[in-house]
């Protein structure tokens, strides 16, 4: 008895925690389940019982093992707690008896809903469709559902001649056993004419809006309305290669690349991050060229595979050096800050050093460290000096914060900090504006008595 009894308190101490990490999330697990338990009638209660009696006698060895083998599969698929408690959330949402709008055909996302109800509606051999079998649950699933939804509102308007659906297997585990479905997300083809197994195509292409929209128009004849996305990679051919490239005013970051390449179409969006950390700075270009159709700059680099990475210093000499870093955001940033002398962060951010200057960072630190305002003004003339002499407008820029100081008082720099970091949070102002915002905040920094200034090895 006393095992039994640890065994209730040690499950009621498991289910409290898991509705509170679920409440804390904001979810509404609990408020289901009562939601739920209130719908309940003695009719429903003798069904379920009756339903679930049948089902234990008709267990067998081999029914069992499936149902442990797609526990299993399941299980394959969390990626994480929250997974775990997003496949705990669809089952509670889909516990109230069958829905009258079951059969209902809907769309979310211009993508057509999908269940045993409406699917031979929507898929009725009529046009062709591209169907995404998924569980809630699903790490990659939930990484695919908004280019998903984009490619359903690239067909948004031609939904008369081909369908993008999507059904949740998980719920729907008729449908997925009828088209074989063993994991998440798998998408298929269903032809013009084609509602059974036979005919269907597994979809084995990237799963970029890129990828997914050309099969779909390939396949279809059905042309997508994909809205354009403003790239800053640089875009090369023989026509504008050399006066790009070998520009010796520029540092160039190439990438060889061939459009049917799948690590090229995987590297993409990769590259596409990048090339945007770096639209401010005009001595460091991202840029790309297709050297399958550009054959002929493709052998003069001696390009034998794709994609080929190759970094053109500035300067009189532009042989190229191999690229031969990780094909990550970092490790792109990480590589192009050491040959341009940027300090750009993952993200496109500048980082907490740029923009200072180490001489004038001392000048700061030292009127910061005294309150005379003689000294200040001394120090403020000696700064104004050597801003001149370096001529730059960050080099000013110290001048400037301590005429305001000797003005305003030492609050001016906390007051003029908490400014500019709201505007730089703001998104209200352009890329360029924030570069400029975030310098000002990091000189404004080295106007502390403990603050360290940046060596020239940081510049």
């Amino acid at each position: 008895m006393a095992f039994f009894r640890n065994l209730f308190l040690l499950l009621l101490v498991v289910n409290a925690a898991f509705l509170g990490y679920d409440h804390f999330k904001g979810g509404d697990i609990a408020v289901s389940l009562v939601d739920n338990a209130k719908r309940l009638d003695v009719p429903t209660v003798q069904s379920h019982f009756q339903q679930t009696w049948t089902s234990i006698k008709s267990t067998n060895p081999e029914k069992l093992a499936g149902h442990v083998n797609a526990a299993f599969d399941q299980l394959k698929g969390f990626n994480s707690f929250s997974d775990v408690v997003d496949h705990v959330r669809a089952k509670v949402s889909g516990a109230v008896g069958g829905s009258a709008d079951a059969g209902r055909i809907i769309l979310e996302d211009n993508v057509f809903v999908l269940n045993d109800k409406n699917f031979d509606k929507v898929i009725d051999g009529s046009r062709p469709a591209l169907v995404e079998f998924y569980a809630p649950w699903c790490g990659h699933c939930k990484k695919l559902a908004p280019t998903y939804a984009e490619l359903g509102e690239a067909f948004a308007t031609v939904q008369d001649r081909v369908v993008i659906a999507k059904v949740n297997a998980d719920e729907q585990r008729d449908l997925g056993a009828r088209f074989g479905i063993q994991g998440f997300p798998t998408l298929k083809w269903f032809p013009k004419g084609v509602t059974s197994p036979d005919g269907i195509e597994d979809y084995r292409g990237g799963r970029d809006l890129d990828s997914l929209s050309k099969f779909v128009h390939e396949k279809s004849g059905v042309r997508p309305r994909v809205k354009s996305h403003k790239s800053d990679v640089v875009v090369l051919d023989s026509q504008n290669f050399d006066s790009i490239v070998k520009d010796p005013s520029t540092n160039v970051l190439v990438e060889f690349y061939a459009p049917w390449c799948g690590h090229c179409k995987n590297l993409a969006p990769i590259y596409e991050k990048v090339a945007t950390a770096f639209a401010n700075e005009p001595n460091c270009k991202v840029a790309k060229i297709d050297a399958d159709s550009e054959r002929t700059i493709g052998t003069e680099y001696e390009i034998s595979g794709f994609p080929t990475i190759k970094f053109f210093a500035a300067g009189e000499n532009k042989e190229p050096v191999a690229y031969e870093g990780p094909r990550t955001e970092a490790g792109f940033i990480e590589f192009l800050n050491k040959q341009c002398g940027t300090q750009r962060l993952v993200g496109g951010s500048l980082d907490a050093t740029a923009g200072r200057i180490a001489e004038l960072d001392q000048l700061a630190i030292k009127f910061a460290s005294t309150s005379d305002k003689a000294a200040r003004e001394a120090i403020q003339k000696e700064a104004t000096t050597a801003a001149g002499e370096l001529g730059t407008r960050n080099a000013k820029f110290y001048g400037i914060v301590m005429k305001k100081v000797l003005e305003k008082g030492d609050g001016f720099i906390k007051t003029e900090t908490a400014r500019l970091d709201k505007i730089i949070k703001s998104n209200t102002v352009t890329s360029s504006k924030v570069d400029d915002f975030t310098v000002r905040k990091n000189i404004l920094a080295a106007f502390d008595k403990k603050a360290k200034p940046v060596s020239k090895d940081e510049l």
